[in-house]
């Protein structure tokens, strides 16, 4: 079977939003167009699906991709998250990789999505390779996006998560064996908000003061 599963001959073409791309033996990347192609699902032996979505979104998934009586034939793990940089994903990578390799070490298909299949679903599939397919193990997380992005085009996960996918690496992927790893990431998220929210405020404060000048001016004068 080819990379691309819906472009077979096209190993170099751009995934369309409903194709389903086959990544390793029953490993397959998509996006949440594909989880209701379910003819294509079963043709590609399918029975995991693992959804990453933010919670505005969840609702739609629910709604589009469990309607019907094939929907029932599927196992399923949900995770909510944004695509955002700050957003915590390694945390659940644990469980995310034991997911897959259930599914995988039974024989049967396990498809990892997110909206596009571009960035949060991609990162899951890169620590999974990273902790759990040997030609990878230790390998940079640069060379695992090249892996995957020789098979999906649109690969491009966030910074965020690349910074996390790196740290993944260094703690051997054993993130519980190596808890000040996470505490760090965390402490430098919050100051990066907190740097955020200053900048906010400095920005309210210089219109609030702009503000009060120019009414000032303008009482001055309506009053002259």
């Amino acid at each position: 079977m080819s990379s691309a599963v819906p472009q077979s001959s096209r190993m170099d073409a751009t995934p369309t939003e409903e194709d389903i791309t086959e990544i390793l033996p029953n490993l397959f990347l998509g996006s949440e167009a594909g989880t209701r192609n379910f003819e294509m699902l079963h043709e590609c032996g399918i029975t995991h699906i693992l959804t990453l979505t933010g919670a505005l979104a969840l609702a739609t998934v629910e709604l589009s991709s469990l309607g019907g009586q094939d929907a029932t034939t599927f196992v399923r793990m949900r995770i909510t998250v944004r695509d955002y940089p700050d957003e915590e994903l390694f945390t659940h990578f644990r469980a995310t990789n034991a997911f897959i390799d259930a599914a995988r070490t039974a024989g049967q298909g396990v498809l990892v999505h997110c909206h596009q299949g571009v960035s949060r679903s991609v990162t899951v599939v890169a620590a999974y390779l990273m902790a759990n397919y040997p030609p990878l193990h230790g390998a940079e997380v640069s060379a695992i996006i090249i892996f995957l992005r020789e098979r999906r085009s649109v690969v491009q996960p966030n910074w965020g998560f690349l910074e996390q996918l790196a740290i993944y690496r260094r703690c051997n992927c054993d993130l519980e064996a190596n808890p000040t790893a996470v505490e760090a990431w965390r402490a430098g998220r919050n100051r990066r908000w907190q740097l955020v929210d200053r900048r906010k405020r400095v920005r309210k404060e210089g219109v609030w003061k702009i503000g009060c000048i120019r009414a000032s001016r303008w009482v001055r004068s309506f009053f002259r």
